[in-house]
């Protein structure tokens, strides 16, 4: 009699347990996070990188399984990742990293949240736009999977784009290094004469080869020949992310009697790979 009479109240207090009983975290990533420097200070929202910069990427794995305890009251998680990294177009900056976390948790451990590093290095030769970080983490023992993206802001070249080989962004300097071209292309006679620019539109091959090549014949006013250079550079590259562009350079040693007047440099680049030449004509003059 008395055991019958209790049942309902055993019945409430199982169920008010098992309501007050938290539930399992489900596996999640948290706390993703970008730095300019390994444990450095970490970027925020309207921060950028540049081209050519590492990115540090670190984030945090919750809600993970465990294998039932050994008899030191260990118990094992089991985790393998991937993390990626693409360009505003969807591109894979560079192979995908994948890892394993094995590690014997112990009780005094509950709340421990496994942490995953990579460093993403940003081609030197990418456009501007807002790029993602992908990280996909699998848990062995649940089996679940969890995913997280973060946005990464990359503040590139202005390029346009071409569907034909093209020179863009030619631009005459006073020395290797200035950072702001000429507004006159006006040398001396015994300057040094630099000049960059931006080739574009060529085809790649396969794996993202490149073969291209530029020469130049710089012409008197009268239209003959004051100097020529038929190959001053080659670039052949295979490289993992496909370069949209690629940068020129050529200088000019002006002579300490270079007759004055002006002059025509006529540049002429050539895709051995699409089969196209593009040649552009730009002026300068010697005073």
């Amino acid at each position: 009699m008395n055991s019958r009479k209790s049942l309902p109240a055993v019945l409430c207090l199982t169920a008010m347990l098992a309501a007050a009983a938290p539930a399992d975290k489900k596996l999640a990533i948290v706390r993703t996070a970008l730095a300019q420097s390994e444990d450095g200070a970490l970027v925020g929202s309207g921060s950028a990188f540049v081209p050519g910069e590492t990115v540090f990427f670190s984030c945090q794995v919750e809600g993970y399984a465990k294998s039932p305890a050994d008899k030191d009251d260990n118990r094992d998680i089991r985790l393998t990742y991937r993390v990626e990294a693409r360009d505003a177009r969807g591109i894979l900056l560079q192979a995908a990293a994948t890892g394993k976390i094995e590690a014997a948790v112990g009780s005094e451990d509950k709340d421990w949240k496994p942490k995953i590093r990579e460093t993403i290095v940003i081609p030197p030769l990418t456009d501007s736009g807002q790029y993602q970080v992908l990280v996909t983490v699998q848990d062995a023992l649940g089996p679940t999977t969890a995913e997280a993206r973060t946005t990464l802001t990359v503040h590139g070249r202005d390029v346009a784009p071409s569907d034909t080989l093209v020179v863009r962004n030619f631009r005459f300097q006073r020395s290797e290094d200035d950072a702001k071209p000429l507004q006159v292309a006006a040398f001396r006679p015994g300057d040094s004469l630099w000049a960059r620019f931006d080739m574009t539109g060529y085809k790649l091959g396969d794996a993202n080869q490149l073969d291209i090549e530029y020469g130049l014949v710089v012409l008197r006013v009268d239209g003959s020949v004051a100097y020529s250079e038929p190959h001053a550079a080659d670039q052949k590259e295979q490289p993992f992310y496909p370069q949209r562009y690629q940068p020129g350079v050529l200088s000019l040693n002006l002579a300490k009697d270079q007759p004055l007047g002006q002059y025509t440099i006529v540049l002429t680049v050539r895709d051995n790979l699409g089969k196209q030449t593009a040649e552009t004509r730009e002026k300068f003059s010697v005073e």
